[in-house]
């Protein structure tokens, strides 16, 4: 038997499907030159069905936004979870990072597009820094979750490092999208699993 779906869950439904199709367009065209005609048009929906949804193209724009942070908090605590269960924390992110790039090839193009929108856009500055800032903050509390359950000290505080690694890990995502074949995996996988362990593997207490 066929589930009929209430109002909401249709509603929910649309709503994820015009996510979807915005962020292949805005990944594509860009912000600036997609349109929400073209967004509708990929998602198989009328406008109406983003103006019933969305305010407008900035507002799809930022709940786009939202959710890719979602996806990467989520991420970042998946490394913490795996250490806990015995994993390497090192070895885990570099992995982590190389699935990303392999699952979303668009995220590098996409992020380009929330940086550069959110940086030059004054009106909107606010809402990127917070989103930027949920990041790069659930990447300070796992580096010190991390460095508490391997008993290190971290290089440098928290933050700081968090900004780094994301500054660092960001320029190799970006030229992976402009060259796919410039870095291989295994030079990708060891060098973020680098990155990582660097900042937490002197000041062992032993």
């Amino acid at each position: 038997m066929v589930k009929v779906l209430t109002r909401q869950e249709r509603q929910g439904q649309t709503r994820e499907l015009l996510l979807a199709a915005a962020a292949r367009v805005f990944a594509r065209r860009g912000y600036h030159e997609a349109s929400v005609e073209e967004i509708a048009s990929e998602a198989g929906f009328s406008t109406g069905a983003v103006y019933s949804n969305f305010t407008g193209k900035e507002e799809l724009f930022l709940a786009l936004a939202d959710r890719e942070v979602e996806k990467q908090i989520a991420e970042i605590h998946a490394v913490a979870e795996s250490v806990e269960a015995g994993g390497d924390a090192a070895a885990e992110a570099g992995r982590q990072f190389q699935e990303l790039l392999k699952r979303d090839r668009d995220w590098p193009l996409l992020f380009y597009e929330f940086w550069s929108f959110g940086v030059r856009n004054a009106r909107i500055q606010g809402e990127f820094a917070k989103r930027r800032q949920a990041v790069q903050d659930a990447l300070a509390e796992t580096l010190e979750r991390l460095a508490a359950q391997l008993g290190f000290e971290l290089r440098f505080p928290a933050p700081m490092l968090a900004t780094a690694i994301s500054a660092t890990l960001n320029g190799l995502a970006f030229e992976c999208a402009a060259d796919p074949g410039a870095i291989s995996d295994e030079v990708l996988g060891e060098f973020v699993a680098a990155i990582l362990g660097c900042s937490i593997a002197v000041g062992d207490h032993g």
